[in-house]
């Protein structure tokens, strides 16, 4: 970023101070590097040398991705497990849909776009299945054919208390253990996780940031539980505590500026790091020059272009006719795939207290394992003596005493393990997590050389 305003310096462009203030998204990599750079010139007295023009900002985009591999890494199950209910059940068996790896133990981070798609569609046969065992009617399309506004309040209302609660949690763990139904409680955590990702992700689309610093604040203390996402957890409290301490003017303008809206219409809102990530797969792909054209000029001119050129085959699309997306880009239709989760957890009755289930023998070896609830575990975290020494102000003063005997360090097997990093933590994005945005015109390169082909010949 330093470059660029030094580049805009001796090209003749705008001065960098006519800017201002210069907020930057961006993902934990950038955040990391952002604030080297600002502690490298913390003694600079410039504007820009000293980077006082920069304000860091956590990109929400990278904030609802680590949110989806959150909850399906916590609820992924046990693979090849007998037993419903977890979401690698939904996923690779019911819905047989491409495998994919996930679970804090896998090796690779878990893909964004399978995972936020497999949330959508286990969120809603579990919202229909708990709308049908709490409306007191066998049919529930009968039901909601009759059903008036008042009742359809009230039956969502208990459903989301039955089902979607932390104090329905409770309730049953506090039953005797051999009375627990262990594969409804993991049900209940895995509605209560994924509701506050798609909240999230309503929230983005409407613009609505008041909803989305709620859901941070819920996710910043479960990214401390054990083996999650700790970094993720720190990023946000950081974030989070700037805002509260920024001046009123400046923290008006952080937070109307961390969602744009391009194109004017409702629930049209995006995140300004997603936007970035278009702008660097555009950049880097589709406008990549070659030969001797292959420069920093070419670039700079380039990428201011980019939305202009978006535009301009968007026109070229409409004109001829011609698809964005064509066959293997279609979105397809989630009511048959809603409707039969909706109907294995009907006959599984997963979201029915059953005593004596099976699967909650523990003399049985393949028994199923109790879900950690991870806003409990994640609050534990400001009780540790890692927590502690973390956020104490240092106090000491360095002093020079010249060249001593120093004994080797100890280590203290009380002390937290700061470094416990999960490979959920460091994802790169794809084209296919791109793909998800609807307002782009291409998913991926192979789509553009489609629409040139079909322009040419035509």
């Amino acid at each position: 970023m330093f470059g660029v305003w030094e580049c805009s310096c001796t090209t003749g462009l705008v001065h960098p101070r006519a800017h201002g203030l210069m907020f930057t998204d961006g993902d934990l990599l950038t955040d990391s590097l952002i604030d080297k750079i600002e502690s490298a010139r913390r003694n600079s007295d410039g504007e820009i040398e000293g980077m006082k023009a920069s304000v860091r900002r956590f990109g929400l985009f990278h904030a609802k991705m680590a949110g989806a591999r959150l909850v399906v890494n916590e609820h992924w199950g046990q693979p090849n497990s007998v037993w419903p209910g977890s979401l690698w059940w939904e996923h690779n068996k019911l819905l047989k849909r491409k495998p994919m790896t996930a679970g804090w133990k896998a090796k690779k981070a878990t893909p964004w776009k399978p995972s936020h798609e497999l949330l959508q569609i286990s969120l809603a046969a579990h919202v229909k299945d708990g709308f049908r065992i709490h409306c007191n009617q066998d049919d529930l399309d009968e039901w909601a054919a009759t059903a008036t506004l008042c009742e359809f309040e009230a039956v969502a209302e208990r459903v989301h208390y039955k089902l979607f609660s932390t104090a329905a949690l409770d309730k049953l763990r506090a039953l005797r253990p051999e009375l627990r139904d262990i594969t409804h409680e993991n049900v209940i955590l895995l509605n209560r996780d994924a509701l506050f990702y798609i909240e999230f992700v309503s929230a983005i689309k409407k613009g609505d940031i008041g909803r989305v610093v709620n859901v941070l604040r819920v996710w910043m203390v479960m990214m401390r539980s054990n083996k999650t996402m700790p970094r993720y957890a720190d990023t946000i409290f950081e974030t989070l505590a700037r805002i509260d301490r920024y001046d009123p003017v400046l923290k008006k303008f952080f937070l109307h500026n961390w969602l744009v809206n391009l194109v004017g219409r409702a629930y049209s809102f995006k995140e300004v790091d997603l936007l970035q990530e278009h702008q660097n797969f555009w950049a880097k792909i589709i406008y990549n020059a070659k030969g001797v054209n292959r420069s920093w000029e070419w670039l700079s001119m380039i990428t201011v272009c980019i939305f202009t050129l978006r535009e301009t085959m968007r026109t070229v699309q409409k004109s001829f006719d011609i698809p964005a997306y064509g066959e293997r880009h279609t979105v397809p239709d989630m009511t048959a795939e809603v409707q039969k989760l909706a109907d294995a957890l009907r006959d599984e009755k997963i979201q029915e207290y059953v005593v004596n289930c099976p699967a909650n023998d523990t003399s049985n070896s393949n028994a199923v394992t109790p879900v950690r609830d991870l806003l409990e575990e994640g609050s534990k975290y400001a009780d540790t003596r890692a927590a502690f020494k973390k956020f104490t102000q240092k106090t000491r003063k360095p002093e020079n005493l010249g060249v001593i005997d120093v004994e080797e360090p100890v280590d203290d097997p009380e002390s937290e393990d700061e470094d416990d990093e999960t490979m959920g933590e460091d994802y790169e994005v794809t084209a296919e997590d791109l793909s998800v945005d609807d307002d782009e015109p291409f998913p991926d390169p192979s789509a553009l050389l489609d629409v040139a082909t079909e322009l040419i010949s035509s």
